[in-house]
């Protein structure tokens, strides 16, 4: 890259790279954020940008969007011609377009409202729902987006609202030429057909020169899409590399900094007591489920999105209203009406939605760890000091480099993650109930989370994890139940449990000659 930048006043090159950044740095209070880091996306690609939770990837892209100011001396061109630094309006001005983790959508708001938010209706003066509604169904239906744009926002799974603020963002004309469009964790709550439109649209976005920035610790999705991939480590820049040069295993070793070891393969415990068992379960998406959960197995969950299997967790807890069916604990019915009988009998439950169920995010790391159980000292008053001692071997565990004393707002989503999981390792729940319980979170840390389960299921606790992630299933699951059409459609185990195998009972069910192997 060319040491000398062009020129604020020089028109856009559709020739040159969509966006150069040259010796771009951000000093925090305590340490660097980035360091010296340099890099070049060239038009109508896909490049990817890597690295554990707090190397720096989102600090780049919160300077790009004009978040944060960078340092003095960081420079960068679009098209050739460049902008300044921390300037949201030169980023929009300039075609930079961003979809956050944090998708930025109001739930009490339709389709159409949403994918108006910060582009405008078509109207300038007088609006008419109808016309803004057939423009927002038009935008939808142009990228095979099966969503009605007169639903509320809070009636979509997860998934559809991650299509949503993709639309918004692809449906933006007003860039002066083609976009560079930021992805930042796009497929963590999409399912494998949601992954392949997205994955199609990229493509397309591609053969019209757009290019785009593609954050993400899936490491398959880049070798699947990505034509470059950059590697950030503790802020600096540790690789720049085409694709094509690399392995999954040199690129987790680009990442980490050293060989993840692998994970051995677990294997089921049906001789074992049944700690937790449902029967003809119903509700939500959920027609009828019968399953059996052992002490200290970690059984994985798997299906496509309506399947029932997003829903199975939630209604075990109690959070989802049961229609019908029953739940047996040691053997003995139980009656589980919301969330707070659920604790009470040690069973615990992390969701996905990390920032909206599973935490609270104005409240200290240690307030969050303690939450399920309290420990007072004498008199019944809690001593912060104490709290804080009893939290550190748990955030440690987890690799959570942070002061206990520290908002969980600040930290990554793969951070919060982790705190969560914390939370109710240290609650030693006898059953554990987890979904998507890796989503943002690094390979390194990852590799962290599934020692972590091992070892908890190893002391006696019994994991049931949902997951999207069927590479994560057979890695880390004794046996995987695959739901189709709101019932448990095959059981996986043992030979039986490959990729191959899960992907089809996923797909078609019971049909494969898969079920119950």
């Amino acid at each position: 890259m060319s040491s000398v930048l062009p020129e604020q006043g020089r028109a856009p090159d559709a020739a040159a790279a969509a966006l150069e950044i040259e010796g771009l740095s951000k000093t925090f209070p305590g340490g660097k954020g980035l360091r010296n880091v340099s890099l070049g996306i060239a038009p109508g690609s896909v490049h990817a940008l890597l690295g554990q939770n707090g190397c720096g990837k989102s600090t780049l892209i919160k300077i790009l969007a004009g978040v944060y100011q960078p340092d003095p001396g960081s420079r960068a061109r679009v098209r050739g011609r460049e902008i300044e630094l921390g300037s949201a309006k030169q980023s929009r001005e300039a075609g930079l377009r961003f979809i956050h983790q944090d998708l930025g959508l109001i739930p009490s708001l339709d389709v159409t409202d949403n994918l108006a938010l910060g582009v405008g209706y078509s109207a300038r003066g007088w609006l008419s729902d109808s016309v803004e509604h057939r423009k927002a169904q038009a935008l939808l239906d142009r990228y095979g987006i099966d969503i009605d744009a007169r639903e509320r926002l809070d009636r979509l799974s997860a998934a559809q609202q991650s299509l949503v603020a993709i639309a918004r963002a692809l449906g933006d004309d007003d860039a002066s030429g083609p976009r560079l469009i930021v992805l930042d964790e796009p497929t963590a709550a999409l399912q494998s057909t949601e992954v392949e439109l997205l994955f199609s649209l990229i493509e397309a976005l591609k053969r019209e020169g757009n290019s785009i920035l593609y954050v993400t610790h899936r490491l398959d999705e880049v070798f699947a899409i990505g034509d470059r991939v950059t590697v950030l480590r503790d802020g600096e820049l540790i690789a720049n590399r085409e694709v094509a040069e690399l392995d999954h295993d040199s690129l987790v070793h680009l990442i980490v900094g050293r060989a993840v070891d692998g994970i051995e393969p677990g294997s089921p415990h049906l001789d074992r007591p049944v700690v937790l068992e449902a029967r003809g379960l119903g509700g939500a998406s959920v027609e009828r489920a019968d399953i059996k959960l052992h002490t200290g197995e970690i059984v994985g969950l798997a299906g496509l999105l309506g399947s029932g299997y997003e829903d199975l967790p939630f209604l075990l807890f109690g959070a989802v209203r049961r229609e019908s069916g029953r739940i047996l604990l040691d053997g003995e019915e139980v009656e589980i009406r919301d969330p707070r009988d659920a604790i009470s009998r040690g069973i615990a439950f992390a969701p996905a939605d990390r920032k909206r169920l599973s935490s609270i995010q104005g409240w200290s790391l240690r307030e969050n760890i303690t939450l399920p159980r309290l420990t007072p000292g004498a008199g019944g008053w809690l001593s912060e000091r104490k709290e804080g001692a009893e939290v550190m071997p748990w955030l440690d565990l987890m690799r959570v480099s942070f002061s206990s004393h520290t908002l969980l707002s600040t930290l990554s989503g793969g951070n919060q993650q982790r705190v969560v999981l914390a939370r109710w390792l240290r609650a030693k729940a006898r059953v554990l109930l987890l979904q998507e319980p890796t989503n943002g979170v690094d390979s390194g840390a990852k590799h962290a989370i599934y020692v972590a389960l091992r070892e908890a299921a190893g002391n006696g606790t019994t994991v049931l994890f949902s997951s999207s992630d069927a590479e994560e299933l057979v890695a880390i699951a004794d046996r995987v139940i695959v739901m189709n059409d709101g019932s448990i459609g095959a059981e996986l185990s043992g030979p039986s449990l490959t990729l191959d195998n899960l992907l089809r009972a996923s797909m078609v069910g019971a049909d494969t000659g898969v079920a119950n192997a």
